[in-house]
C-alpha cells in the first residue's frame, strides 16, 4: 500500500481557522464537531486520495459529513496538497485562484 504525505497549505489553514471561529459563535461545541468531521475526512483522503472524484483537471474534492464543506486537494507523487477547506456557498473563483 502506498504511503501518502498530507500537506495542508496556509490558505486551507486560514479557511479552517475562520470556519472554526464562526462555528464557535453559533453553538458551544459545534466547532469541535466540525473539526472531528474534517479530521475523519482528511484521514480518508490520506488512506486513499484517489477515491474522491475529480472536479477540475487534477483537482479532487472530498465532501465533509454533516457540514456543507468540501476539502479540495491534488495529488503529486506521494504528496497530497490540501489547498482549500471551503463552504459550498462561497464563490468557487476563490479556491480556483489558489491552484
Amino acid at each position: 500500500m502506498k504511503r501518502y504525505k498530507l500537506i495542508i497549505n496556509p490558505f486551507a489553514e486560514l479557511d479552517l481557522q475562520t470556519t472554526k471561529e464562526w462555528y464557535d459563535l453559533q453553538r458551544e461545541g459545534l466547532s469541535d464537531e466540525l473539526i472531528t468531521e474534517i479530521d475523519k475526512t482528511l484521514n480518508r483522503i490520506k488512506e486513499n486520495p484517489l477515491q474522491f472524484r475529480y472536479i477540475k483537471k487534477k483537482i479532487r474534492m472530498a465532501i465533509i459529513n454533516r457540514f456543507p464543506f468540501g476539502i479540495f486537494y491534488y495529488v503529486k507523487g506521494e504528496v497530497i496538497n490540501v489547498f482549500a477547506i471551503f463552504h459550498f456557498s462561497r464563490n468557487p473563483k476563490i479556491w480556483k485562484k489558489r491552484i
